[in-house]
Order: C-alpha cells, then sequence, then structure tokens
C-alpha cells in the first residue's frame, strides 16, 4: 500500500518523504543504482492576492505533472525536495532543464497570470556502498545555495 499523500496538494509530507528516502538509499547502498535529490526553492509573482495565495497548488499540479510516477515530492516550508529513484547526475540535468523549461513562461489563469522563479539545487550518487542519505541532503542544500547566488532561473548539481 502506498503511503498517504496530503491530497489538497498531491505530494507527500515531508515525515512520509524521509521515509522514503531512508528506504530509497538504502536500497541504492544494496542494490548499486543511481540516485538524485533536488531541492528547489520557488517564488511566485502575480497580482492577483487569491492567485498568490493558490500558487503552490498551481507549482505542485505542474510539477507533478513533469515527473515520472517513481519520483517522490515534498515541501518542507518553502523548499520542494524530489528524489529520483534510478536516476544519475544526466537525468538529474535534464530534470532540472525541463522544470525550468516548464516554469520560465506565465501561467494564465482566468484573467491574471502567476509567475514562478526556480532555484534549484540537486546532486546524484552511483549508489553501492558509499551512498549516505546525510551526504545526500547536505550537497543538494550546498548546491541550492549556490543556485541562489547564481541567480533566478538556475540549477547547480553537485556529485
Amino acid at each position: 500500500m502506498r503511503p498517504q499523500i496530503q491530497h489538497s496538494d498531491d505530494i507527500y509530507s515531508i515525515d512520509v518523504f524521509n521515509v522514503l528516502f531512508d528506504y530509497e538509499v538504502t536500497r541504492s547502498r544494496r542494490y548499486p543504482s543511481p540516485l538524485t535529490l533536488l531541492k528547489i526553492e520557488m517564488t511566485p509573482t502575480a497580482i492577483d492576492s487569491a492567485l498568490l495565495a493558490n500558487a503552490a497548488s498551481v507549482f505542485i499540479a505542474a510539477l507533478n505533472s513533469h515527473l515520472r510516477s517513481v519520483d517522490i515530492s515534498a515541501k518542507e516550508k518553502n523548499i520542494y525536495h524530489i528524489l529520483l529513484p534510478a536516476s544519475d547526475e544526466n537525468v538529474a540535468r535534464i530534470v532540472c532543464e525541463r522544470l525550468l523549461s516548464v516554469f520560465k513562461n506565465k501561467i494564465d489563469i482566468a484573467d491574471s497570470a502567476l509567475a514562478f522563479t526556480l532555484q534549484i539545487g540537486a546532486t546524484s550518487h552511483g549508489g553501492g556502498a558509499g551512498i549516505s542519505g546525510p551526504t545526500l541532503f547536505q550537497n543538494a542544500d550546498e548546491a541550492l545555495k549556490q543556485s541562489k547566488l547564481k541567480g533566478p532561473n538556475t540549477y547547480i548539481i553537485l556529485v
């Protein structure tokens, strides 16, 4: 049975994400396969305050429509975590570029528009004995920090 999703946004809670993250790291260590973690900071912009209040739901819906069903996403404060099982650095780059492309244009809703600015930090590991959950999180945090220094709508991948 699949863990419970917060149905209002179709995204896992951070607690469920952490359980699934630990499982995927353990699986990647035991059966060496690549694993990628993305951390995304999203900043919405809109003139309509009601639309701005609903920005997270719009972002999550668009995000989920551009991820695979095996990818695991969660939100913690203003950071979105995305775990990409069986995905290496090349896949991380493709996903980052796709997400930046998807969100580069305004999304028209009713008589208004919603825009998103993204900074993405990513890290990948090939799996096997050297993979560590804390190291993946630290590298993704550092990559996000570097992406923020680089400017809006950028990504950094640390391996």
